[in-house]
């Protein structure tokens, strides 16, 4: 596989994924270092997930799966939402606690979305490295532009339920332990529905769900934020 189409296959994606989240945000768009600040942080959250990985055998957890993906088992399901999904999320969440949510600019609830959205982009790209160099034609194209919407859209989640709570004077436990817990469940059982032709329409009709109830509150939240600056 070309160096070239590599690239363009993990650029390409967080581009546009980037572009279509600042114009959700436009009455009130974050600054693009701090959205580049959170992509950053993802491609090191995923680096942290690998190195963790390489680990787990030394506490009697398989590092790859695929045995458990051969026979569609419930232990695969397990897995996908014990491991998988809460590993890579909360390693997700880690730099949004930390860093983003100190952000000066963090101060309205869709921030939370768009920030998780950052750091799950900066994640997807560094995952597809991984993959893409073993994949073409629309195989290719299509793990490119999926990878990062899924990423985004379980991350939205905690991005959500924690950056609400932070902008209310909440605090932060218990929203963030239900909105990692959420997008953990949400990631295992769509890595799980994916491994089978089957089963394929039930991930695209999970993300479809929460690609909808996502849309319907960055609305309603820009609507609110718009009323809140003309009362201002």
């Amino acid at each position: 596989m070309p160096l070239w189409i590599i690239c363009a296959g993990i650029l390409a994606p967080a581009i546009f994924w980037m572009a279509y989240f600042y114009f959700k945000d436009r009455l009130q768009p974050e600054p693009f270092l701090k959205i580049g600040t959170a992509y950053i942080l993802g491609i090191g959250s995923a680096l942290a997930v690998i190195q963790l990985y390489k680990l787990l055998p030394l506490l009697g957890i398989p590092d790859d799966p695929s045995l458990l993906m051969e026979h569609q088992s419930l232990e695969y399901l397990f897995y996908s939402i014990g491991v998988t999904g809460l590993i890579e999320e909360f390693f997700k969440f880690l730099p949004f606690l930390v860093f983003v949510l100190n952000f000066r600019a963090f101060d309205e609830p869709i921030d939370g979305i768009i920030y998780a959205s950052m750091i799950a982009l900066g994640f997807a790209s560094y995952e597809n490295i991984h993959y893409l160099a073993y994949m073409d034609g629309p195989e290719l194209l299509g793990r490119a532009f999926a990878s990062p919407l899924t990423h985004t859209i379980f991350s939205s989640i905690w991005g959500y339920t924690a950056g609400s709570a932070r902008l209310a004077g909440k605090p932060l436990i218990w929203p963030s332990l239900t909105g990692i817990g959420l997008a953990a469940l949400s990631h295992g059982v769509f890595n799980f529905l994916t491994i089978s032709p089957g089963f394929r329409i039930g991930s695209s009709l999970l993300i479809l769900l929460i690609w909808i109830w996502r849309i319907k509150l960055m609305e309603k939240l820009s609507r609110d934020n718009a009323a809140n600056t003309e009362r201002g």
